[in-house]
Order: C-alpha cells, then structure tokens, then sequence
C-alpha cells in the first residue's frame, strides 16, 4: 500500500520574537524560516495557504515551496540583487504566483471591505481568473480567515496553528 504525504505547515506564534513557519513537503523533506510578526494578523503566508487551498491555486507560492523552493533563500537572493527580475527563484512562469499574491492581497481583514467588493477588485486588475473564483468562495475564504484570525489571537504568547494544503 501506497501512503501519499501531503505538504503540512506549522505557524509558530512567538511574541516578542519572530514568528516562524515549519513545512514538510509532500515528498518528506522539510524547510523552515521566520518572519517579522504580524501581532494579531494572520501571518501573510497563512492567508495564501488559504487562499489557494480553497481556489485551487497549485502553482502559487505553496505549490512552489512543496516543488522544492526555499522561501528564505529566494528573498535573501532578491534582496540581494534587486531589481524586475529579483524574484526568479521562484521559477519562470509566475503567473499563479500573482494570482495567488492578488487574491491574499484583498483585505480579508478589512471589516468595511465586503466579499462583493473583493470579487469586483480582482475582475478590474484584468487577471485571468479560474472558475473557482466565485462569490461563494471568496465568502468561504472570508469565514475560514476569520475563523484563524481568532485561533491565531487565542494562541497568547506562544502557540502553534498546523494546517494540510
């Protein structure tokens, strides 16, 4: 019998220090780095494993790093050089890795900003938008956004959150 991973995500919630994000990729290897925290936001990768978990985004920032992609080393190298193609490390077709950087963009957070609203900023940024980009959907992500947003409040000091994509 054939056992298949999935790739499975821990954010670690540290006050007072960076917060950290610990991955095993679905072939088993695994990759970690840190980042300034949000406070009591959601971590920004955390809104893009939500968001292109439920809009069937394989090619967007998570795809990558479970291909193999080191987040830290592509930013450290794009800090390093600069400029419009800073970015290549995360591959030559970037285009669902826009996509995905546009929908984890919409102000989820935003109490005023309404899902209608949300659907009408992405049909006006011209993207080619897939089929599961749908006003039930965005609703869906806006509920389990704010469902996390508050298991992420309710960690205190220190805590974790461990998700599947």
């Amino acid at each position: 019998m054939t056992v298949s991973l999935m790739l499975r995500i821990r954010f670690v919630r540290t006050v007072g220090q960076p917060d950290r994000i610990y991955v095993r990729r679905s072939n088993g290897s695994e990759v970690s780095w840190s980042f300034p925290t949000y406070g009591l936001q959601l971590p920004h990768d955390l809104v893009h494993l939500i968001v292109e978990s439920e809009f069937q985004i394989r090619d967007g920032f998570w795809g990558r790093v479970d291909s193999g992609i080191d987040p830290s080393r592509v930013n450290a190298e794009a800090n390093r050089i600069g400029g419009k193609e800073k970015y290549a490390g995360f591959g030559e077709d970037l285009r669902g890795l826009y996509l995905a950087e546009s929908l984890a963009n919409l102000s989820w957070g935003v109490p005023d900003y309404s899902d209608e609203e949300r659907l009408e900023r992405l049909r006006s940024e011209s993207l080619a938008l897939p089929e599961t980009v749908t006003l039930d959907t965005l609703r869906k992500v806006h509920a389990r956004l704010d469902a996390l947003r508050s298991q992420w409040r309710a960690l205190g000091a220190k805590g974790t959150i461990e998700l599947p994509w």
